[in-house]
């Protein structure tokens, strides 16, 4: 079991947990800088200009004398640092001066959208696609470029003056990096089916068992929606990539729903833009009478001044419901699936 606290202090120091039971421990980590945008809106009131971060965890079952000396220690590093100590479990904070309870967290309105690609390829977007991602991005819609990145919150990787070296070579070491822009975009996530991610996976790990496309996925803020050029412009990135990574299917969406990683068929939700890809133009016919043709092999229905949105998939394209999303269960995918796939789990391995 775990029992967690973060600190917020002013400046970076050590911390020097104290001594506990033999197989109990307290694991700290940080200090980490973290942003504005970062911290919980109820967290705000009472940190101030505080902004750099650590988390403690307690693990293991402590005896009492074990928890005491944990308390006394926790006590004494918040007047120390002149720090803030909020427990994760109760939403309690402490300062040198005052405690007390966390106002509620307010119910926040939906405040994302999303820019979502699929596409195969996954051992080519690792040894030069991501970077000519960022090139495109960057000559296209620079706003959208990631400021920060890392492989946990708060991301701690910066790009200054637009090099992007040092963001590559973490790519390059694990796929599984965490990027975000500048406002009006946020978060950007990647999911890359190549040999390099599945190098920490178990070869019978159920991930390694599905259906796996690329994915890439902006973080999308509502007044992107209501800036007409700044949407323009949008469209254009988004044309620009369906393209360059000749997706199997792409969407720009105004709500929070960017979906899973496993490729089970169309989703069924209405999008802002679609993009479709010569895999399901060739078993949704019909998509191909509204909207246009872009580039040599994609499809695109946006979303117009004249009222005319993307059409909902056929039925037998859209991804079946998944249930509860238990790895240990069996997939289903949609009925029409026009991939090279065979839907016994054990026969598909990287």
């Amino acid at each position: 079991m775990s029992y967690d606290f973060e600190l917020y202090t002013s400046r970076k120091l050590t911390l020097d947990p104290p001594q506990t039971s033999v197989g109990k421990y307290i694991r700290v980590d940080g200090p980490d800088v973290v942003e504005e945008e970062d911290i919980p809106a109820n967290y705000l009131p009472v940190l101030g200009k505080k902004r750099i971060l650590f988390r403690i965890s307690l693990e293991g079952n402590h005896t009492s004398s074990d928890r005491a000396a944990v308390d006394s220690w926790l006590g004494a590093i918040v007047l120390e640092t002149k720090g803030v100590l909020i427990d994760l479990q109760t939403e309690h904070f402490e300062t040198p001066t005052k405690s007390g309870k966390l106002e509620e967290k307010a119910i926040q309105p939906n405040d994302s959208g999303w820019m979502s690609f699929y596409f195969e390829g996954g051992e080519k977007f690792y040894e030069s696609g991501f970077e000519q991602l960022l090139r495109e991005i960057s000559l296209l819609m620079p706003e959208a470029a990631p400021a920060r990145f890392g492989y946990y919150e708060p991301l701690q990787g910066k790009v200054e003056d637009g090099d992007v070296s040092e963001l590559v070579s973490s790519f390059k070491t694990e796929t599984d990096i965490f990027m975000k822009s500048r406002s009006p975009f946020g978060h950007i996530f990647l999911d890359v089916p190549c040999k390099k991610t599945f190098e920490r996976y178990h070869p019978q790990h159920f991930v390694r068992r599905e259906f796996l496309l690329c994915r890439v996925c902006f973080e999308l803020r509502p007044k992107l929606f209501t800036h007409p050029a700044n949407l323009d412009r949008l469209k254009s990135l988004f044309e620009s990539l369906c393209i360059t990574f000749d997706v199997v299917y792409a969407e720009i969406v105004q709500t929070d729903n960017r979906g899973g990683w496993c490729w089970y068929g169309l989703p069924d939700h209405e999008a802002h833009t679609i993009c479709v890809g010569r895999a399901y133009q060739e078993v949704w016919p019909e998509f191909l009478k509204s909207g246009r043709k872009i580039g040599e092999h994609h499809h695109l229905v946006t979303t117009d001044r004249f009222g005319n949105k993307p059409p909902l998939p056929p039925r037998a394209l859209v991804a079946p419901d998944q249930g509860d999303g238990n790895p240990g269960g069996k997939s289903e995918y949609a009925s029409v699936f026009p991939f090279e796939y065979r839907f016994d789990r054990d026969a598909y391995i990287w």
